[in-house]
Order: structure tokens, then C-alpha cells, then sequence
């Protein structure tokens, strides 16, 4: 079915760790492919001072970056 909606150009599918988890929270998934060894971590960030929320995906690599943890101002 994957390889129809492609096919079709039918503009139903998407790939791409950040399309499909922005799907995935949108509810607009009938159907989930994945593979194994996926290799991310999802961190649900608030800021204290507006309440604020922000998600990130995050691979090992870009983990070890900690400016993503920290308030930029």
C-alpha cells in the first residue's frame, strides 16, 4: 500500500523521522512503517518562566550538544 500512495503521488505518506512523528501527533496516521535500531530520543522541554513546551527529537549524537537543554537567553 506504501508503494501505491507513492506511485499515485497521492500526497499521503511521508518519510522522515520529523514528517512522521509530526503525523503521528497530529493523528493523521492510518498506517506506521518502521524499522528497527531507530536510533532517537523524544524530549518534552517546558519553560518554567511562560509555560511554554517544546518537543525535540534527538539522535545521540545531537544529544551531546547541550545547547539544546538550555534557554537561549
Amino acid at each position: 500500500r506504501y508503494f501505491d500512495e507513492i506511485s499515485q503521488d497521492t500526497g499521503k505518506y511521508c518519510f522522515g523521522v520529523e514528517d512522521t512523528l509530526r503525523a503521528l501527533e497530529l493523528g493523521s496516521v492510518e498506517t506506521l512503517i518502521c524499522w528497527e535500531n531507530l536510533d532517537i530520543q523524544r524530549y518534552v522541554l517546558k519553560n518554567h518562566t511562560n509555560g511554554e513546551e517544546k518537543v525535540l527529537h534527538l539522535t545521540p549524537e545531537q544529544e551531546k550538544d547541550k545547547t539544546h537543554f538550555t534557554d537561549k537567553e
